[in-house]
């Protein structure tokens, strides 16, 4: 197969190398005991339990290899590809980094680690810095015991498909036993500017604007989900009034003032932290999602009614994401901030083509206040990585997942980037004068059911008798009224199993057969 360069790939210099021509990939011994045709990456890269099944030692260590030899071989004479390597605060991430970067530096990477960092820093600085690739270890919303590996590709996305297939081919490829393993590349640790571009770019971006549409300031709880979202108080806290560190609902009242911020002659934010996790204190590294975050918004939901807040935002473990609370406490995802940047990019004249880019778990609600505004949407599979590659393709510049993981694309961001989508809606906001709910107005979602069942192992769903029953007389029962997929995680265990219809009971019903026919079968 030809190679597809990963872009620069460079030692402590940062003139781009360009691959040799007709260099073929290095090749690697023939396989041991592991399957050419396992898959190793979902749909948004390696996931499991910490040191168990993909996640094993040797898969980490296998994978390492694999990917430095890929940097590698687009390298030419003494260069060396490096890596940026971020982690989020849950507990095996050092276990996994410090493995991962084994087989790293035995291929000839330099490894930068500057600690904990979200994945969207370690994309903007990968596609922007002198780095050949990034690496999220990370698990996003997965609960603590979990940990992942995201690999950023040099224009800030996700690895294509093709190549994951590449390094899992190669890691089949290599001895069935750890070998021992001369560090060739260096392991190095970025220190003072670690954040600095990013948190640069963030406050670049917003500060002029948040200043030029002064009103009553802004209060917004922002939960972090004891994540790597943790580490960017310094960069919201520029934009702010005031700051407060606050940690559970019960203790708002009495939550820590921060910062209050004279830089800016007109403040229009007043921000409350919650459920922010520390590197020196590990004892919180086990609270990463748990309870809290974009999964689990009631927290936030309580601390926004509670200090009669503006806004309340929720991330994920690893900041890619977030959902929303209005000032009325109800929660509003990706759906709802979709349908509102959309409506406000079409008034600008910046929608390019009139679309949208969501997935098939997009509510019909969504397409149908979209097309009011006389927008299409345009569906994909599940997954961000195919909403932005469906976005570069069709020169779009708004797509995203019900989950609250939205693309903004302009010429120096086009990343999922959880805080970046809160500032561009708080900027809508501040801009209309209007409060979320009022934004929010103008989408009515149709009822819909997701319903997660945990399965051991992922058979081809058409060998499964009793579901394809099963969803077939659902589709017979909801017709044209509506729609049903079934699916499973690319990030979990779980089968999906999302309803959607006009009539609920027929909804919830359905729901419950189909889900009834995966337990008899996958349970």
């Amino acid at each position: 197969m030809a190679k597809q360069g990963p872009g620069r790939a460079t030692s402590r210099k940062t003139t781009p190398a360009k691959p040799k021509a007709g260099k073929p990939a290095a090749k690697l011994k023939p396989p041991a005991t592991v399957s050419p045709a396992a898959r190793l990456f979902g749909t948004d890269g390696v996931r499991a339990t910490a040191g168990e099944e993909s996640l094993s030692p040797l898969n980490i260590l296998r994978l390492g290899r694999a990917l430095g030899r890929y940097l590698c071989s687009f390298t030419k004479g003494a260069e060396r590809p490096v890596v940026l390597l971020g982690v989020d605060p849950r507990p095996s991430a050092d276990f996994v980094g410090t493995t991962l970067c084994a087989g790293l530096t035995a291929e000839c990477c330099d490894v930068h680690w500057p600690g904990m960092m979200s994945t969207p820093e370690v994309a903007y600085l990968t596609k922007h810095g002198p780095f050949a690739a990034g690496v999220a270890v990370t698990a996003s919303h997965n609960p603590a015991s979990d940990n992942g590996i995201k690999i950023i590709a040099k224009d800030g996305g996700k690895l294509p498909d093709a190549v994951e297939r590449e390094l899992e081919s190669a890691m089949a490829g290599q001895d069935a036993e750890a070998p021992a393993l001369p560090a060739k590349g260096r392991f190095g640790w970025l220190q003072l500017s670690r954040e600095r571009h990013y948190e640069e770019f963030i406050v670049r971006t917003f500060r002029a604007s948040f200043a030029n549409l002064a009103r009553k300031p802004l209060r917004v709880v922002f939960d972090n989900a004891f994540g790597a979202r943790s580490i960017d108080l310094q960069v919201v806290s520029r934009l702010a009034k005031s700051v407060t560190l606050g940690r559970t609902s019960p203790q708002l009242r009495t939550g820590m003032p921060m910062s209050t911020n004279e830089e800016l002659a007109n403040n229009v934010l007043d921000i409350f932290y919650l459920n922010t996790a520390s590197p020196s204190q590990p004892e919180q590294h086990h609270q990463i999602n748990a309870g809290v975050g974009s999964l689990h918004p009631q927290a936030c939901a309580k601390a926004v009614k509670e200090l009669q807040a503006d806004l309340g935002v929720c991330f994920d473990g690893d900041g890619d994401r977030c959902v929303l609370i209005d000032e009325t406490g109800a929660v509003r995802d990706g759906d709802f901030m979709l349908a509102l940047l959309a409506a406000d990019l079409k008034a600008a004249g910046k929608l390019k083509g009139d679309t949208v880019v969501s997935t098939s778990m997009a509510n019909f609600g969504l397409e149908a206040a979209l097309s009011a505004l006389g927008l299409k949407l345009l569906r994909t599979e599940v997954g961000d990585r195919f909403v932005r590659e469906a976005m570069k393709s069709g020169g779009l510049v708004l797509g995203g997942e019900q989950s609250g993981h939205l693309i903004i694309a302009d010429e120096q961001h086009d990343i999922g980037d959880g805080l970046y989508t809160a500032l561009r809606i708080i900027e809508v906001m501040l801009d209309s004068g209007k409060k979320l709910s009022e934004l929010c107005a103008g989408l009515t979602k149709y009822p819909q059911v997701i319903r997660n069942v945990r399965v051991s192992h992922k058979p081809d769903l058409h060998s499964l008798r009793h579901v394809v029953e099963a969803r077939r007389e659902a589709e017979k029962k909801l017709a044209k009224s509506g729609r049903i997929v079934v699916r499973y995680s690319g990030t979990e265990p779980l089968l999906r199993i999302m309803v959607e219809g006009k009539d609920p009971g027929l909804v919830e019903s359905v729901a419950s057969a189909v889900e009834a026919a995966a337990r008899k079968e996958l349970a």
